[in-house]
C-alpha cells in the first residue's frame, strides 16, 4: 500500500512540473510573440515588422488560453500533491 501510494505521489509531483513546464513556455510564446505588439495590429489583424521583417498576428493573443490551464492544472496537482504528502505524514506520525 505504501508503494502504491509513493508512485500516486510521484507521479502527481511529475505531473506538476511538466505542467508548470509547459505553463511557463506558453507564457513566453504569449509574452514575446503577442504582448509586445498588441497595440499595433491594424484592421486586419495584423503587425509587419519592418526592422525584423516578421508580421505578426492578432491570433498569438490565444496562447494565454494554454498558459492558464496547463497554470491551474499545476496549482491543482501542487495541492493535491501536498494534500497527500500532508496525510501521510500525519499517519506516519501516529
Amino acid at each position: 500500500m505504501a508503494t502504491k501510494f509513493r508512485i500516486v505521489q510521484l507521479l502527481l509531483l511529475c505531473a506538476t512540473l511538466l505542467s508548470g513546464a509547459a505553463a511557463a513556455l506558453f507564457g513566453f510564446l504569449y509574452f514575446s510573440l503577442y504582448w509586445p505588439y498588441r497595440n499595433l495590429f491594424n484592421e486586419e489583424g495584423r503587425y509587419y515588422d519592418e526592422q525584423a521583417l516578421i508580421v505578426y498576428h492578432e491570433q498569438d493573443g490565444f496562447l494565454i488560453a494554454p498558459t492558464l490551464v496547463f497554470l491551474s492544472i499545476a496549482i491543482v496537482f501542487i495541492f493535491s500533491w501536498r494534500a497527500r504528502r500532508r496525510r501521510e505524514l500525519n499517519r506516519l506520525s501516529e
